[in-house]
């Protein structure tokens, strides 16, 4: 997209406005913030425009809350302000009516930037740049401040870089020339020591004894590994573990799903793009709930309250569902941890007797 381009659409639309809100999607991560995050900063920088990034949810994980904090990224509870109130609101890094964004009824977004599939949703509002052939949005907001010629900030510049780093895993997930192009772009303005610190923050207690209890409960179907997580802290948990156990020999697939606040909420990996983790989201919760993503990673959400009034136990025909689809459903389950490994008394922590 030219200069032009993008003055003539996405500036236009907020020129002479005073109200201009920019929402994330419900508990947001890494790519989703750091695109508001640059949004903001390129409506200011252009067109002297103060904006308001809003989210619903929570910010839970430590790189995340870490993030927010060493980058100074105000943010504010979607529940605290009046979206009606607003003469424009973008949504970045999601699209409405997805399940993953919570919009008063009849408030639609005069602006959708993301990398997910396009929904039909989204046709309402006046400006959409939806590519779901890059890795993350954060490439996209890169990529409008890049042509745009404005200074670049570098706090905005390190949370553009980390959203890319994160939505892609280290560029290895789906990553596009162009979200090469982005990082190299952004990362001589990159505050290192900061960065360091938002992808190396210290862990609760709580994260550890939950690993404990996920690594102990896993179990393995055929090629597919499925956990359960059983106290869930922050709903990026899940996600998190689920990205942990795709890594393990011999597994092509893999979900962690677990109760929070009335909702199942479940997340899917799978090693392969051909595979359409994403498609298989929607289809297992298809009736139930909502799902959706990318090809190699994907999640979604089932509010139990709703879900219960139809089936007797959502849970379960999630599980079926997706040992079904994977073609892990005759597979005998086996554990993960089987036994506990022996240690042997004599032997000291160095090996010395």
């Amino acid at each position: 997209m030219t200069k032009q381009e993008i003055e003539e659409n996405i500036l236009a639309l907020v020129k002479g406005k005073r109200k201009v809100l920019i929402i994330t999607h419900e508990n947001p991560d890494p790519d989703s913030i750091a695109a508001a995050f640059g949004l903001k900063y390129l409506f200011r920088k252009t067109m002297g425009i103060s904006s308001i990034i809003a989210y619903s949810g929570i910010i839970g994980r430590a790189e995340n809350k870490s993030m927010v904090k060493l980058l100074d990224i105000d943010m504010v509870p979607l529940q605290s302000i009046t979206p009606r109130n607003y003469s424009v609101i973008a949504l970045v890094d999601c699209q409405p009516h997805t399940g993953n964004v919570n919009l008063p009824k009849g408030v639609n977004p005069t602006i959708v930037i993301d990398h997910h599939p396009l929904r039909k949703s989204s046709s309402k509002a006046d400006y959409v740049d939806v590519r779901r052939d890059i890795g993350s949005t954060s490439t996209i907001i890169t990529q409008y401040i890049r042509q745009m010629g404005i200074p670049v900030d570098k706090q905005v510049a390190t949370a553009l870089f980390y959203g890319i780093k994160s939505d892609t895993r280290d560029l290895g997930r789906q990553s596009t020339d162009a979200d090469i192009r982005a990082s190299v772009f952004l990362f001589p303005y990159t505050l290192q020591k900061k960065l360091s610190r938002i992808e190396h923050p210290k862990m609760p207690r709580e994260y550890f004894i939950e690993l404990f209890s996920v690594l102990k409960n896993a179990r393995i179907y055929g090629d597919a590994v499925v956990a359960r997580i059983e106290m869930i802290k922050w709903p990026e948990m899940i996600g998190e573990f689920a990205d942990a156990l795709i890594q393990l020999q011999g597994v092509r697939w893999c979900m962690c799903y677990g109760h929070h606040n009335g909702f199942l909420l479940f997340s899917i990996r799978t090693t392969r793009a051909s595979f359409m983790a994403g498609v298989l989201a929607h289809k297992i919760c298809l009736g139930i709930g909502k799902g959706g993503g990318h090809e190699t990673f994907a999640a979604g959400k089932i509010d139990l309250a709703q879900a219960l009034k139809s089936v007797k136990d959502p849970e379960d025909i999630l599980l079926k569902r997706f040992l079904k689809e994977v073609n892990s459903k005759d597979a005998k389950p086996l554990m993960l941890i089987q036994e506990k490994v022996a240690v042997d008394p004599s032997v000291s922590i160095n090996g010395n007797i």
